[in-house]
């Protein structure tokens, strides 16, 4: 007699089955049901004169809503429905999760609708108690509804015999989200702002990126690409995303009295490294000129600290910016002023500043990186070009020069004989002492670069109605703080943001700052001082005046992902995610502090002044 065993095979993987089809089908009709909350977004935003930004917007919205409801069930849920097949621990679980997300979600869409950004745990912070309230009456609604939701799912989808068309959804949905991807991956690479607009109205939405790849490929010529977005214009498709600035710009100088503009940006120089014997060129610069001995910059990494440089705005606007290739009023008063231009940068324009879409957005000849030449034959070009474009000058046309300089560190050799000043400084921790060593030769390589910059105005005489700005995007850590960082863009002590800012500014006395300043007040000193401009600050900037006098109190500083408020003697990070940590000196964790509610509150209206 033959035993068949094969229905007990079925009955054990029974069960499993019906759950994993529950799962996808539950998570399919909470897809529809966030998209139907989240619809508020889109109401808010100003659909473009543009089919494929159209298109791209509900490809994207369909297949975000989709991701956001359907990846967490599948990954939290279905290991334990294979683990362990129980359906009331599975279905339990999974209508919680549902109404934590409905949730959230309907007080995002509030959060955003309000302020234009989206919800946090500094946010949070702010609600008062009937926000509170409210949110616990609808989580309660939510959780009701999933529950009887959960039952219609198991009912006539997960125990019903025949196909449902589960996998011709789970298809159009996948289309969705890689349709809405690729056509990004190309709208980002060539700067078509009708899609990459799209980007900020979709919460934990991080598109998908490839410029490199697609040039590498030959997919996409950076050049043509540029010269698109120059005949396309930047500003165009800014309408309804960005009130910036608050007012027209009303500036008076006379073109007469324009004196010339020089940024001399030496990537990641400490104000502490600035020593005769090491730099004799800087050090006697700032022996001559003005001093910033407290200057911070408002980001931690290249690409935030270029922002605050020259638009004196929180990082947190930076993707609005960027994705709308916007320039700051700055660049736009140096343009209608009609000032000779010349840019120079060791490291290119795009990644990873990405200031070719941003601070210099629809400027023509922007050079890319050379990939082909050293780092130190790279500066010694930029220093080259810049002296090759002066010496081309003719007539009295104000002029901005922007020399960018990048120090070839890995170049340089992190031991040898010769002595150099503040060889001490890291006695005792073999790493720090071989990259400071490194550190100093390199500035001191770009040191004499600075020279010829500053020389080449000299011999021209031309310093006596120039501004020349020697300027640092960040500072440079070396374990600074004992916990193990290095370089820059992984915290924000004081460390990676004190500055350097040496000024020469004809007219002015030399003289020390002491005070508290931030890269945040450089532009509206320009625009203030240089172009006589009428507007108060808050029109176009989170900054004053570097010749206030005032110190800031607190501040806000970015990295690539997170963004902090910096006080005195205390640090408020916010992590993607929500995750908020308080740190204090030295840059420790400071247990069980207490938040202030009117500096959080103050510093998220700044986040969203400059916000439709």
């Amino acid at each position: 007699m033959t035993v068949n065993t094969q229905p007990g095979a079925q009955s054990g993987a029974r069960p499993r089955r019906r759950l994993l089809r529950w799962i996808g089908w539950f998570g399919a009709f909470n897809a529809s049901l966030f998209a139907l909350v989240a619809l508020r977004y889109l109401w808010i935003y100003r659909f473009p004169d543009d089919g494929l930004g159209i298109a791209y917007a509900l490809l994207a919205f369909t297949g975000q809503f989709a991701l956001l409801a359907c990846v967490p069930m599948f990954a939290l849920l279905a290991p334990l429905a294979l683990i362990w097949p129980s359906r009331r621990l599975v279905m339990g679980l999974a209508v919680l999760l549902a109404s934590v997300g409905l949730s959230l979600l309907f007080l995002d869409t509030n959060v955003f609708a309000e302020h234009r950004f989206h919800l946090s745990w500094l946010t949070a912070l702010l609600f008062e108690t009937t926000t509170w309230w409210l949110t616990g009456i609808l989580f309660t609604i939510f959780l009701l509804f999933e529950t009887l939701l959960a039952g219609m799912v198991w009912r006539n989808y997960a125990t019903a015999p025949g196909p449902r068309g589960g996998r011709w959804l789970a298809l159009v949905l996948s289309v969705c989200w890689l349709g809405g991807q690729g056509i990004h991956i190309w709208g980002d690479a060539v700067g078509y702002t009708p899609v990459t607009q799209f980007t900020r109205f979709m919460p934990l939405y991080y598109p998908l990126h490839a410029k490199r790849d697609l040039a590498r490929l030959g997919l996409v010529d950076p050049q043509q690409a540029r010269r698109q977005r120059m005949l396309r214009g930047s500003l165009d498709a800014t309408d309804g995303q960005l009130r910036y600035p608050l007012q027209p710009m009303d500036c008076r100088a006379p073109r007469a009295q324009l004196q010339n503009l020089v940024i001399i940006l030496i990537d990641a120089l400490r104000p502490d490294a600035i020593h005769p014997g090491l730099t004799p060129t800087l050090a006697a610069f700032g022996e001559d000129g003005i001093v910033f001995r407290q200057q911070y910059s408002g980001g931690n990494s290249s690409r935030m600290g270029l922002f605050s440089m020259f638009y004196g705005l929180p990082s947190t606007y930076w993707q609005s910016f960027y994705d709308l290739q916007r320039s700051p009023v700055l660049m736009d008063e140096i343009r209608r002023r009609e000032f000779d231009i010349g840019l120079f940068s060791a490291v290119g324009f795009g990644s990873p500043t990405l200031i070719d879409r941003t601070v210099f957005a629809g400027m023509a000849d922007l050079t890319d990186e050379r990939h082909d030449l050293s780092v130190v034959d790279r500066n010694r070009i930029v220093t080259n070009d810049w002296l090759q474009w002066l010496a081309g000058r003719s007539g009295d046309t104000p002029f901005f020069g922007f020399v960018y300089f990048d120090p070839p560190m890995s170049e340089m050799p992190a031991a040898g004989p010769e002595p150099l000043p503040m060889d001490d400084r890291y006695a005792g921790n073999k790493k720090a002492s071989g990259l400071w060593r490194q550190y100093r030769l390199a500035m001191r390589m770009l040191d004499g670069e600075a020279a010829r910059v500053i020389d080449s105005l000299r011999d021209r005489e031309l310093l006596d109605n120039t501004i020349v700005l020697v300027i640092s995007d960040h500072g440079y850590e070396f374990d600074d703080n004992g916990i193990g960082h290095y370089g820059h863009a992984s915290n924000f002590s004081a460390t990676q943001l004190r500055s350097t800012l040496l000024m020469h500014w004809p007219g002015r006395a030399p003289v020390d700052v002491d005070y508290r300043t931030t890269h945040h007040d450089l532009s509206v000193t320009l625009m203030q001082d240089l172009f006589g401009c009428t507007n108060p600050p808050e029109d176009y900037s989170v900054g004053r005046n570097l010749f206030s006098g005032e110190p800031w109190q607190w501040m806000m500083a970015g990295s690539y992902t997170d963004h902090a408020i910096v006080e005195p003697g205390q640090v408020i990070v916010s992590h993607p995610g929500g995750f908020v940590e308080v740190r204090g000196e030295n840059y420790r964790p400071v247990d069980g502090a207490k938040l202030d509610a009117q500096l959080i509150q103050d510093a998220l209206a700044a986040q969203r002044r400059f916000l439709q």
